[in-house]
């Protein structure tokens, strides 16, 4: 495919269809930074965007943001200079012609082309990944999608890209809150047994109280397993646990930490009772400062460790004596 390798032109700005994103890979366009802008003003492109060729001029591949900050900069200095023309106005640019896409494996190479051009910045967010492989599935066979997979640090399993384009089916904010690295592919699997309202609600919630990747997978494995048991909705579960915190004054952290207790001891009952009775048990011990009572891992078993604090081996040699007369009289009794 060397005949269709790209190829450095200066190409006119009006040239190109600035309106067609069939090849963007972010479904949630954001304006480019200003500081981009003065970038290019002060050292030029230093990256050249990728352009596709076609009959009526150029869409874009990568590289949009620069486009657009090249075009804003171009029109500050057209308004600052008072002239009001700027179809002469160029900017440098790989392309890659259309007129070759009958050749065998150009669809290949184009994707290929698209995707190594973009990771020159940044990798790509899970979303990018998505709608990449989606794109290109259009076109390409399943065998060339997993052949994109390294290039994304993932394992060529034929299953993957599948797996990775049914983020897409999540709901809008789910999407975007992967998109921007809040909430995690896991996470991302598990909000995809809930109804999109159901989504949406828990990725509010993962948001106000920003939980990690951990918190977030407790979250939705309890929020799932709750509203099946109590067949409640997700927004009625959570209205539940509202109502056992109105009276307090809770900051952020104060009430994440107190919804995730409050799920496990709804998916608990037995062990936040059994947990419940042990703290009244040992307030009513009035234990002094250095003694801890413990209980066995979930209660499985009876027995009971008090833990004692020394200031150093001499105070536990010094206190020792006494110890080995009470544990031989218990014994003995």
């Amino acid at each position: 495919m060397n005949n269709v390798m790209p190829c450095y032109l200066q190409v006119r700005l009006q040239d190109i269809n600035l309106d067609d994103r069939s090849y963007s890979l972010n479904p949630f366009p954001e304006d480019f930074k200003q500081d981009l802008v003065q970038s290019i003003c002060e050292l030029g492109i230093l990256q050249p965007p990728l352009l596709l060729e076609q009959q009526d001029g150029y869409i874009i591949l990568s590289g949009r943001k620069r486009i657009e900050a090249y075009l804003q900069l171009c029109n500050n200095r057209l308004e600052s200079s008072q002239q009001k023309n700027s179809n002469d106005q160029k900017i440098t640019a790989l392309s890659i012609t259309t007129a070759l896409e009958k050749e065998e494996g150009y669809p290949l190479h184009l994707f290929k082309v698209l995707l190594e051009h973009q990771l020159l910045g940044n990798r790509l967010t899970l979303i990018e990944q998505a709608v990449f492989l989606k794109k290109a599935a259009k076109v390409l066979d399943k065998q060339d999608l997993v052949s994109f997979l390294p290039l994304f640090g993932l394992k060529t399993k034929p299953h993957i890209p599948g797996e990775i384009i049914s983020l897409l089916d999540l709901e809008v904010s789910v999407q975007q809150g992967m998109h921007k690295g809040i909430i995690s592919q896991r996470s991302g699997k598990k909000l995809a047994r809930f109804s999109p309202d159901d989504q949406k609600k828990l990725a509010e919630i993962i948001y106000e109280y920003q939980l990690g990747g951990s918190k977030q997978q407790k979250l939705l494995e309890r929020f799932f397993q709750l509203t099946k048991r109590k067949k409640i909705t997700t927004e009625r579960l959570l209205d539940l646990w509202k109502e056992t915190v109105k009276e307090k004054q809770l900051n952020g952290p104060q009430r994440s930490t107190s919804l995730l207790r409050w799920l496990d001891q709804q998916y608990h009952p037995r062990l936040a009772r059994a947990e419940g009775e042990f703290r009244t048990f040992s307030s009513q011990l009035q234990l002094p400062a250095g003694l801890r009572l413990e209980h066995s891992p979930a209660f499985e078993e009876e027995q009971i460790t008090l833990s004692i604090d020394f200031k150093s081996k001499e105070e536990l040699a010094h206190v020792w004596p006494q110890i080995k007369i009470l544990i031989k009289k218990d014994k003995e009794e």
